[in-house]
């Protein structure tokens, strides 16, 4: 099992050459390597250099080959690191949480919320944001409006929220918490609820966005940092080595510079969320926007073309079955969704278009079409979603280059799309199968729950379509190979093959072997991301490191000290790129003091601590 320590006593030691080796760096033996290329799918070991794979083989050709540090895999699993191809980390103030299941397991009625509510206020102190979740009896119910709400909650900000994403209610405490005036003017794209010409509490579509940003933003940087580092422990956990953040929560250079800030050890992706209006976006993010770190990228631009059935707002080409006065709602006009993809397509940014509803699918193809057909398919736009994408409509959105990156979560609300949408037309949703065949690319993302294999478990069963359920190799090339794709990344990072990126996840057990309901307990046990270790479990004989330990000596002087321009915050980045350039097993630091120690451990998660300081035998001193 790996040890790595930073000791805060002072110790000495040799210190390792500098010098290039011809070797790789580590290597992986005994493992079952499922690579993901077609033609060599399975491998026993691989070996690393220069964060990159650089062979991949049988146990004997790679130990024979040699490498600095050796991993006995003990039998198991390796995979290709996971890519989260969409989702939503971000921040949210301290909040007193609705007692009660998730919203998507039981639709609670407004009664119901509003009992919730009480049970709340009695242990909420005045002020503080009250939480809940709410479904799709609460946003039916006429009677969700803040004056029904208000006098339960009081002068203690409520806010409740669609489990789907679209769709909120809010009270008068919140509305003004979060600077909503009583007359405030519907956004492009969205609508507020309104009642004798005064907002009623209730936001849909890009409104509800406005409402969100806004409420995710409360937090400070400190606390927006940790939420994104807490969500990147969780990925790395799970072996998700890339994430693809779509940034409806902050605006993209806020999000650039929280997640510059955490260090994440993960690939992050942080995907543009406009809220401006769609005929006014001139230029990609990334255009005014640099990173820094490696790890960080900004690209694509995301626009929600429709809503959800759940609140019967995904645009649909016949109206609901349960709701035959309406068919629906596009957020976006064809007029400026051509214009957007023109624009897009002449800066080379990749379009990321959220539509759900058959007549939504629809305006989106031919837009795409009218914009270029053929040519995008160096682009590749993206249909986030796309559950209602047509039988007749797969050949064409292949030969435009077309991306579908859905999340099987959705999969698991089969009666009320039955409802929603009748059976006919519920037979014909979530096409995975039918996508594959036809060529289209396939990408598999969470929004909703984060554990992968959970989510793989959804894709294999996809109850509202059981046909289309994918199987269990399927839906690990759609969240390896086929997210990367989607991020026109596959040619670095997908597949465990040589010149690919070492991002790479040792399984908790083989999910080849394991049976569909037993999936969702899989975990990482060592997630490897550029060949580094970002997250490793320490069950009984998870793995085993047959090098001999290596160890470091650093003096990096008192952080108080007044060292001009060599002062510590100016010298932080500098010693945390040694250590991580050294990755010894045991560090020793001397003139250390807490705070420093705490900020390299931010920097370095696959470290802990040992030792003590020598004022109070605790934290005082060095």
């Amino acid at each position: 099992m790996f040890l790595r320590l930073i000791a805060t006593a002072s110790l000495a030691f040799v210190l390792a050459s500098g010098q290039s080796s011809p070797r790789a760096e580590i290597a992986i033996i005994n493992a079952r390597v499922y690579t993901g290329v077609a033609a060599r799918p399975w491998a026993e070991a691989v070996s690393i250099r220069t964060g990159r794979i650089e062979a991949v083989g049988t146990t004997a050709e790679i130990t024979a080959a040699g490498a600095t540090r050796t991993i006995d895999a003990g039998g198991r699993l390796m995979i290709p690191g996971l890519n989260d191809a969409h989702t939503h980390p971000g921040a949210a103030p301290d909040a007193t949480r609705l007692e009660g299941p998730p919203a998507v397991e039981h639709d609670p009625t407004l009664t119901e919320v509003i009992a919730r509510i009480g049970k709340a206020v009695e242990s909420s102190p005045p002020g503080k944001w009250i939480v809940g979740q709410i479904g799709a009896a609460v946003l039916d119910d006429p009677r969700a409006t803040r004056a029904t709400l208000d006098p339960v909650a009081g002068d203690r900000p409520l806010l409740l929220h669609a489990w789907t994403g679209h769709g909120t209610v809010l009270n008068t405490a919140a509305m003004r918490a979060l600077g909503i005036s009583e007359t405030e003017p519907d956004p492009p794209g969205g609508f507020f609820g309104r009642a004798d010409g005064k907002l009623t509490g209730l936001a849909h579509e890009y409104a509800d966005y406005l409402i969100a940003r806004r409420f995710a933003m409360l937090p400070d940087r400190a606390a927006q940092v940790k939420a994104f580092q807490a969500f990147a422990a969780e990925a790395a956990s799970f072996g998700i080595t890339s994430v693809q953040a779509m940034m409806t929560d902050l605006p993209i250079a806020d999000a650039v510079a929280v997640v510059e800030s955490a260090n994440l050890p993960v690939r992050t992706r942080l995907i543009d969320f406009p809220l401006t209006p769609m005929k006014d976006w001139r230029e990609p993010a990334a255009r005014r926007i640099k990173t820094s770190s490696p790890l960080v990228t900004v690209s694509g631009t995301k626009w929600i073309v429709d809503g959800t059935p759940i609140e019967r707002l995904a645009q649909l080409r016949a109206p609901y079955a349960d709701a035959p006065k309406t068919s629906g709602r596009l957020n976006v006009s064809g007029v400026d969704l051509r214009e957007f993809l023109r624009r897009a397509y002449d800066a080379k940014e990749q379009p990321l278009l959220h539509v759900v509803g058959d007549g939504a699918i629809a305006l989106a193809l031919d837009a795409i079409q009218d914009t270029g057909a053929t040519r995008w398919l160096t682009l590749r736009p993206r249909l986030e979603h796309g559950d209602m994408l047509q039988p007749a409509d797969l050949a064409r959105a292949a030969r435009m280059g077309v991306t579908l990156v859905q999340n099987p979560s959705h999969f698991m609300i089969a009666p009320l799309l039955q409802q929603r949408l009748g059976p006919e037309r519920t037979a014909r949703i979530d096409l995975m199968k039918a996508s594959l065949a036809a060529g289209l690319p396939v990408a598999l993302g969470s929004d909703g729950p984060l554990n992968p294999f959970l989510n793989m478990m959804f894709a294999m069963m996809n109850p509202a379509n059981p046909s289309q359920a994918l199987t269990l190799e399927e839906a690990l090339a759609a969240y390896t190979r086929g997210s990367a794709a989607a991020e026109l990344a596959e040619r670095q990072k997908g597949t465990i093959a040589p010149g690919m990126l070492a991002d790479v996840a040792l399984l908790s057990q083989d999910i080849f072997k394991t049976p569909v309901a037993e999936l969702p307990k899989t975990t990482s046990v060592l997630t490897m991301v550029n060949g580094r270790v970002v997250h490793e479990a320490k069950p009984a004989a998870a793995v085993q490191e047959r090098a001999p330990l290596t160890a470091m000596s650093f003096n990096i002087r008192y952080g108080t000290a007044n060292d001009g321009e060599n002062r510590w915050p100016l010298r932080h980045d500098f010693l945390v790129d040694v250590m991580r350039e050294q990755a010894a097993d045991v560090i020793g630091l001397q003139e250390a003091l807490d705070f420093q120690i705490d900020e390299i451990l931010t920097a370095l998660p696959a470290y802990a601590v040992i030792g003590v300081g020598r004022d109070d035998g605790a934290r005082k001193g060095e």
